[in-house]
């Protein structure tokens, strides 16, 4: 039943590696290379830690409400092309909204944007917030994750972040797969800030998966995030569009499957400025199969109908919202 659909293709993070001195002195696009490394890209290094450091100076509501600020600017000025994408899926995603509803969800969406990357230098104070954030279905939560295999599903809504630190002071062990960012100091920014809250972090890549079993063979607990955006385009959720087994969703059923695990989602949602809502949903196990495989589809489509609801009701304060939509005529 799955052999003519897509399936994930295994990949293998590198991390970038410094050209030498020979590069420069051989010229071309050696030496290109080389600026670009040494030159060039840490301009952008230098600006994102200094930026981070000197944000951690502020009150945490000050530093938010400054990237609510930065997201309102620069969004319509300099993000011409995703603020276009952001409104057409948003009227995509909310077809009964009016014209006037949209523009209000569109400056919700550029000052989330906003807050989220400035809020990396304040998430441990927002995570401890005590009157800043309201928790919805956590009662016996970390019980309920004791001794057996659980996977934590989510989504990149509001500031995921924060939500991780929430897990974290709730009790849990959390272990988490992610996808590094491609500029260097935000890949040591975010390493910085997940590791500070206590998370445990798999390699990037193809790397992760024995790792990332052997979390769940030992009855811990693994986050994975299963709305993805690739080269710009929406993997997930589908929206609609064609399935595929390329993305998170078919490696969470498998891994589910060989396990047994638990199957845990929760989301953060932003009630305005830094007051959140976390949110933990009722937790569930794959139905049984006959032979293995045989319902990785129905898997996926389960696993789509618990993220894909979660994300249209908060399209506004999605990550991905501003990325291209799947071409709907292909499979």
């Amino acid at each position: 039943m799955t052999e003519h659909l897509r399936k994930r293709k295994a990949w293998t993070y590198e991390s970038p590696v410094a050209p030498p001195f020979a590069d420069f002195r051989a010229g071309g696009e050696r030496r290109r290379l080389f600026l670009k490394y040494w030159l060039h890209d840490n301009i952008d290094n230098v600006f994102d830690i200094a930026m981070f450091f000197a944000l951690k100076l502020l009150p945490a509501r000050d530093c938010s409400d400054l990237g609510a600020f930065l997201g309102r600017f620069s969004v319509p000025r300099w993000h011409k092309a995703q603020q276009s994408r952001a409104k057409e899926n948003l009227k995509a995603l909310r077809p009964d909204a009016t014209e006037a509803q949209i523009e209000a969800l569109l400056l919700a969406y550029a000052e989330s944007q906003g807050r989220q990357m400035t809020e990396y230098s304040v998430v441990d104070r927002l995570a401890r917030n005590a009157c800043g954030i309201r928790f919805h279905g956590t009662e016996r939560f970390a019980e309920r994750c004791e001794q057996r295999p659980v996977i934590l599903i989510a989504a990149h809504i509001s500031n995921w972040e924060v939500l991780t630190h929430c897990l974290v002071n709730l009790g849990l062990v959390v272990t988490l797969n992610y996808d590094p960012p491609k500029r260097r100091a935000r890949h040591w920014i975010v390493n910085r800030v997940r590791k500070g809250g206590g998370l445990c972090l798999l390699k990037p890549g193809r790397h992760s998966v024995r790792p990332a079993l052997r979390v769940l063979e030992e009855n811990g607990n693994l986050l994975i995030f299963c709305d993805e955006g690739f080269n710009g385009r929406m993997r997930a959720p589908f929206f609609g569009n064609p399935l595929h087994l390329e993305g998170n969703y078919a490696l969470i059923a498998r891994m589910a499957r060989k396990t047994d695990a638990l199957i845990y989602p929760v989301y953060l949602e932003r009630d305005h400025g830094v007051n959140f809502s976390f949110h933990a949903l009722e937790p569930f196990k794959l139905p049984p199969e006959e032979k293995p495989g045989d319902r990785l589809v129905d898997d996926v489509l389960l696993l789509n109908s618990v993220i894909e609801p979660i994300v249209r009701s908060h399209a506004e304060q999605w990550y991905f919202i501003d990325n291209r939509m799947p071409d709907r005529h292909k499979s």
